[in-house]
């Protein structure tokens, strides 16, 4: 049993705030005084006609201070020290915020209820006809029980109430709320001539007198010792879900009774819609219920709580005699659906939804409940609402195809058609989010916001699109129409987002880059052009083939004596240019900048492949002659023999040998003397040369931890080779 909130002992304490002592050292407290520790009781009021001041007559203490008159212990005539006194206790203190807001909405329900139909004669009657009074007394004696708790903490109760007493007489207080709702229900069964029916009252109403009656989070002891109370509202929940159950079965039932009068007048398309659309009905109402009592999962209780929500709010809005929302749900309401798709109104059950999220609200069901982290319950909140926003958008699709087939209905080909295909989308979208967010938590979370907005764009397409009303004026908006588009999108978008605990759960865990993606937004040369390839006009092309930099200067570099150019500038051509014309940086890791006396060394390794070397004439040096003479007898030097310049060219053609469509070569990657720039482009433009690089031995470890992130086995391979 919880202590928390009680008042403290009264008495003994000074002004100050700390507890005191009039023992001297090494004395024990006597009885009702002050403990030195300060864990005694208090010291006792001074009492009138004592000398001494208000520790007087006690041999233990300390000696009286002189007074004017000189002898001790003389106090002014008519002047006696007085205690502090005590403080009075808060009948506050101790309580949570949520147990406050707990009953505020209790409260708010079950007034605002008075403002909402309680059933069909032949018109919708309020609370003020015939003898819905009895409503008005129950929802009063619900209103009451909130008080319950403060009135035991002020002190109005006789001393045997207790925390449980409060507990029990809570629930006393609610229960004729219940029997109320239960009377309307038989009252519904036997009326067989009109239609009566439970009024939107009562899904308010119901809410508020489950909240009422619950325990508060103040109110409960240690788990281990108070588990009854979760058993109890796990129960109630479960309760709750079995008579929603129980009520569309006996909907059904009576549906299946008149299927024939219902086949003959709207055929028999429209009669496998009914049953269609019931079990929408039914899915909507139970799996939440379902995830919540069976499974014990806590997101699903969070899905359950949001969809009350939900209703509650279109319950409210949609009580004006101009909305076409649900006012009234009846056993013998049926086969609507196919007039007014997801309207929820296929037999008697959606309506105690916000009742039964009202039960899985109470914190004794939250301990009944499943363990796991907060952050992965509201994940998988988000999940289970893709399950929702995947339903009803297939209602939308199947309701709309067959009421092509459904003569007496009239709607617009055009608009039929457009809803069809908007609800595919959004059916393909949902799945493919909650099954990527399933799948991959930290990676899905953008792609599962985005789902939710396209949800939202695509469900007020189809809620603008609504075609008229079949009988009378206005449009068939229902409730289904409004989770679609607002309700759930708005439940994905606060489970991803709101709470801190998802929030630090993304911080900390961001999808590892998974190589080189910026091809999909930079400029590159397309495949098969040559690497260093510049168009005419782009940012550092080269003016000439004998301009500096030019086209006439090898791998990109500028005129001989220039130094070349910084890696990744705008104007470097060559096969491992990085920037495209918007000058995006790559995504491998750079290498650090080289040594001055390392830069002309760069530059003849990377001219090679580029620019292979032509073997020189071959002179006869037998005849040989000063400077610019020639020997009459002589003709001009000829090339030597074409076999002496086959070896240089076939040397360059082994190192460029098999060029990738970036340009690279497997010669190059596995290099030792070719640059770390060269190799951080070769990885990026040329993925089929990462096992390779990362055999190189030259490779810088920068670039080689960021090769081991990409899972590639292949290159894993080679990494682990090196350590060997």
């Amino acid at each position: 049993m919880s202590y928390e909130g009680q008042a403290p002992p009264p008495g003994g304490y000074p002004p100050n705030g700390h507890q005191q002592s009039s023992q001297g050292p090494g004395e024990h407290a006597q009885p009702g005084q002050a403990s030195p520790s300060g864990y005694g009781q208090p010291a006792p009021y001074q009492q009138p006609g004592r000398q001494g001041g208000p520790y007087a007559g006690q041999p233990s203490g300390p000696a009286p201070a002189p007074g004017p008159s000189g002898q001790h212990g003389q106090q002014p005539s008519g002047s006696y020290a007085q205690a502090p006194a005590a403080p009075r206790p808060n009948p506050f203190a101790g309580i949570p915020t949520s147990d406050f807001v707990r009953d505020a909405i209790a409260a708010l329900l079950l007034l605002v209820s008075f403002a909402l139909p309680v059933t069909y004669g032949r018109e919708f009657e309020d609370i003020g006809d015939r003898f819905h009074f009895v409503v008005i007394l129950v929802t009063v004696l619900s209103i009451v029980s909130l008080t319950l708790p403060y009135l035991a903490r002020a002190g109005v109760f006789p001393p045997s109430w207790t925390v449980h007493t409060t507990r029990k007489a809570r629930l006393l207080a609610n229960a004729p709320y219940v029997v109320v709702v239960l009377v309307y229900v038989v009252m519904d069964i036997l009326t067989s001539d009109e239609i009566t029916g439970l009024g939107t009252i009562f899904a308010l109403g119901l809410a508020g007198a489950v909240l009422a009656a619950q325990p508060r989070q103040c109110e409960m002891g240690p788990e281990d010792l108070d588990r009854d109370v979760s058993k109890l509202w796990w129960s109630i929940t479960a309760a709750i879900g079995g008579f929603i159950a129980l009520t569309y079965v006996v909907s059904l039932i009576f549906f299946l009774i008149d299927i024939g009068d219902f086949a003959d007048f709207w055929g028999t398309v429209a009669a496998v819609g009914a049953v269609l659309a019931w079990i929408v009905a039914v899915a909507f109402s139970l799996w939440a219920i379902y995830g919540t009592v069976v499974l014990r999962s806590p997101s699903w209780r969070l899905v359950l709580i949001g969809i009350g929500v939900m209703l509650v709010c279109a319950f409210v809005f949609g009580a004006g005699e101009g909305s076409s929302l649900v006012k009234i749900e009846s056993l013998r309401v049926f086969g609507l659906g196919i007039i007014q798709p997801l309207s929820l109104e296929e037999g008697l059950g959606a309506i105690f939804v916000p009742a039964a999220a009202a039960a899985a609200a109470a914190p004794a069901t939250l301990r009944a409940l499943s363990r796991e982290p907060r952050s992965t319950t509201w994940i998988f909140t988000a999940v289970h609402g893709f399950d929702y926003i995947a339903l009803l958008a297939a209602a939308t699709v199947v309701t709309s195809a067959l009421l092509f087939f459904v003569d007496v209905v009239d709607r617009s080909t055009g608009v039929l058609v457009t809803t069809i295909v908007l609800g595919l989308l959004i059916l393909a979208v949902a799945l493919y989010a909650r099954l990527s967010l399933a799948k991959n938590l930290s990676a899905s979370r953008i792609l599962a916001l985005g789902a939710a907005g396209v949800t939202f764009v695509l469900g007020l397409v189809i809620v603008i699109m609504v075609p008229e009303e079949a009988f009378g004026d206005g449009k068939y908006i229902t409730v289904g129409h409004l989770l679609l588009a607002f309700g759930l999108p708005v439940l994905v978008a606060i489970a991803l987002t709101v709470p801190k605990d998802v929030r630090e759960y993304f911080a900390s865990h961001r999808p590892v880059g998974q190589g080189a993606t910026n091809a999909a937004y930079q400029w590159a040369a397309p495949q098969g052009q040559a690497p260093g390839y510049q168009y005419p006009g782009q940012a550092g092309a080269p003016a000439g083939p004998g301009a500096p930099g030019g086209a006439g200067a090898p791998g990109g570099y500028g005129a001989p004596g220039q130094a070349p150019q910084a890696y990744g500038a705008p104007a470097q051509a060559g096969p491992w240019q990085t920037q495209g014309a918007g000058g995006n940086a790559p995504q491998a890791p750079q290498p650090q900048q080289q040594a001055p006396q390392q830069q002309p060394q760069q530059h003849v390794a990377q001219s090679e492949p580029v620019q292979p070397v032509q073997p020189e004439p071959v002179q006869d040096v037998s005849h040989e002659t000063a400077p610019h003479e020639t020997a009459p007898h002589e003709t001009a030097p000829q090339p030597a023999d074409p076999s002496h310049r086959e070896e240089p060219v076939s040397e360059v053609t082994e190192v460029v040998e098999a060029p990738t469509s970036s340009g690279f070569t497997a010669a190059q990657a596995l290099d030792p003397s070719t640059p770390g720039a060269v190799l951080a482009q070769i990885v990026q433009d040329a993925p089929e040369l990462r096992a390779q690089v990362a055999a190189n031995p030259s490779t810088y470890p920068a670039l080689l931890g960021w090769l081991s992130q990409l899972g590639d086995p292949e290159v894993d391979e080679a990494l682990r080779r090196r350590e060997h």
